[in-house]
């Protein structure tokens, strides 16, 4: 498999319906972005795959209080667990993945991820940040967009969903 995360996708999977793969921070945005993925895809006839990449444990300091979150592997696990039982519960009947970030950046997973489900669209969540907001922040869904090679659909909390309807 090749490390470069903007190799090109397979067309399709042999005997598969197209996949669209949405991903989520788990927010109200992210569930923004499911809504949408799922109205397309059903328009579409094609599968889901939601994404969910969990974080690297890093510790948090505000207002005087620590916050250390789950470290061990048990912990971590159970965690999974539970956000795949809540993600197939945001969108019934996609296919569920939480990978976890290892270090790697989170536009390298979601690249990986759709390069594996050979996914034909991905369909993200953006705040739509400019200047230098943008630039202090980063955009996971601006660097997906710019290295992925199919294409991919950003909707702000503003868009509202369309009800794709397939002919015939």
């Amino acid at each position: 498999m090749s490390s470069d995360p903007s190799h090109e996708l397979s067309a399709d999977r042999s005997s598969a319906r197209p996949t669209v793969l949405v991903t989520t921070d788990l927010s109200a945005l992210g569930d923004h972005a499911l809504a949408h993925a799922g109205a397309l895809a059903a328009g579409l006839g094609a599968e889901v795959c939601v994404l969910y990449v969990q974080p690297d444990p890093l510790t948090a300091v505000a207002d005087g209080m620590v916050y250390i979150p789950p470290t061990s592997e048990t912990d971590l696990r159970e965690e999974r667990h539970r956000t795949e039982a809540d993600l197939a519960g945001r969108l019934p009947g996609a296919r569920v993945r939480v990978e976890q970030a290892t270090g790697r950046p989170v536009p390298h997973v979601i690249l990986g991820v759709a390069r594996e489900e050979h996914a034909r669209l991905i369909v993200m969540s953006t705040h739509g940040r400019g200047g230098l907001s943008r630039a202090l922040l980063g955009s996971v869904a601006e660097a997906v967009a710019h290295h992925a090679p199919v294409p991919v659909l950003l909707v702000r909390a503003s868009h509202t969903v369309t009800v794709w309807q397939r002919e015939g």
